[in-house]
């Protein structure tokens, strides 16, 4: 009786959390067609078990014998999502379904009497123990291989440093619940073998409900994985580090940034925001890489297009991204970056072998004097004063 209302409520913990992942669906970087199949899956199959076992229906039954098979496409369907995590792809690959060419091997030598009495079960249901069990570790290793290379030791982090922990911390978590689950499988598995009832993957069904639960929980609870990215970028700013002030000046773009504009947008501005606002936290991440990794200001003429070719998006891209996601216009943007590249390069000495001057045009500035009121408005610093602190400090 226990086990079945835990089937039936962790049925309908999965049906809510269905319903809050649709909604979010649009712009949940998380999100993807494979984690919604699982979990609906899996929902109506514990719903289903949970009302037929409590009698309060009998439409319906829960799916036994060989048919239960089919649930192992569940396995793939991990692998897929985490791969689509991974690289983000729009549309999905008809090469994918290579993925059940097992199952339908697996389900056809069982449902084949010819077959079932041939070589391939010589040791009777230990065959489809073997081969199971086989499965389940192959696309274990192809998971873990896939997230160790892409996202746990991967060095060379393209996006947000707080974005990247989330997206790693969850892939970790859902693998672990991946891996105990397995566990628990293999063990239902090997106990009705040796019991020689049917493979179902239900004698140990309580701690696979258990999993799942923490799965199902963790996604109505985490704002990573539930809640689309407008919102997963307010939750970010709450997880941001402080900028450490340890010497006169420094400049964080990161407070540029608007993240959710409370603004109204006129309709061609609409349909564009529909088009980029799951994109917009990777423009923000890609444009402070421009302008404080590869210097793109130092072009005197850099402007939203420049950056848009970098990026290979159109230029009324970026210009929405600094209309509606900027505390300050593109002008004002280009010249604390071009400061912040001053800076820079006086901390490394440029001025011990160059002028100010040459620092202005090294930096983007057509000459010393815009130059140097950018630097005081910025900084409240003379660039002459600023140096000085330096020596001073230095000496």
């Amino acid at each position: 009786m226990i086990e079945s209302f835990l089937f039936l409520f962790t049925g309908i913990v999965g049906i809510t959390t269905i319903a809050l992942m649709v909604t979010s669906h649009k712009s949940n970087p998380f999100y993807n067609a494979f984690l919604l199949l699982i979990i609906i899956v899996v929902s109506f199959r514990f719903l289903i078990q949970g009302t037929y076992q409590l009698g309060m229906q009998a439409f319906l039954t829960p799916i036994q014998g060989i048919t239960s098979i089919w649930y192992l496409a569940l396995i793939p369907c991990f692998y897929l999502y985490y791969k689509n995590l991974v690289h983000q792809k729009k549309r999905y690959n008809p090469k994918d379904l290579k993925h059940l060419i097992f199952i339908v091997f697996l389900y056809v030598i069982n449902a084949n009497a010819s077959i079932k009495e041939s070589f391939l079960f010589h040791f009777g249901r230990l065959t489809n123990f073997i081969l199971i069990i086989g499965f389940i570790f192959f696309y274990l290793i192809l998971i873990f291989n896939l997230l160790s290379k892409s996202i746990w030791f991967k060095k060379n982090i393209p996006i947000n440093n707080v974005h990247f922990s989330l997206i790693k911390n969850w892939s970790i978590y859902l693998f672990t619940m991946n891996v105990l689950g397995s566990i628990a499988l293999i063990a239902s598995f090997y106990k009705e073998v040796n019991s020689e009832s049917s493979i179902t993957g239900k004698s140990m069904a309580p701690f696979l409900l258990v999993f799942w639960l923490f799965i199902f929980f963790k996604i109505l609870t985490s704002p990573e994985i539930l809640y689309g990215l407008p919102i997963l970028n307010k939750k970010l700013l709450k997880f941001s580090s402080p900028t450490i002030k340890s010497d006169p000046v420094i400049i964080s773009t990161n407070k540029n940034w608007i993240l959710e504009p409370d603004s109204q947008k006129n309709n061609p501005d609409l349909k564009l925001q529909e088009k980029i606002r799951s994109n917009i936290f990777s423009y923000i991440d890609k444009v402070d890489k421009l302008c404080l990794e590869e210097f793109i200001f130092r072009n005197p003429k850099a402007s939203p297009y420049e950056i848009a070719t970098k990026l290979g998006v159109p230029t009324s891209h970026i210009v929405y991204l600094f209309k509606y996601h900027s505390n300050i216009s593109f002008t004002e943007y280009r010249m604390y970056c071009r400061i912040q590249d001053a800076i820079t390069l006086i901390e490394s000495g440029y001025l011990k072998t160059n002028t100010l001057e040459s620092l202005a045009y090294k930096t983007g500035f057509a000459s010393y004097n815009p130059f140097f009121i950018a630097f005081k408005k910025i900084t409240t610093h003379s660039p002459q004063d600023y140096l000085k602190s330096k020596i001073t400090i230095a000496s």
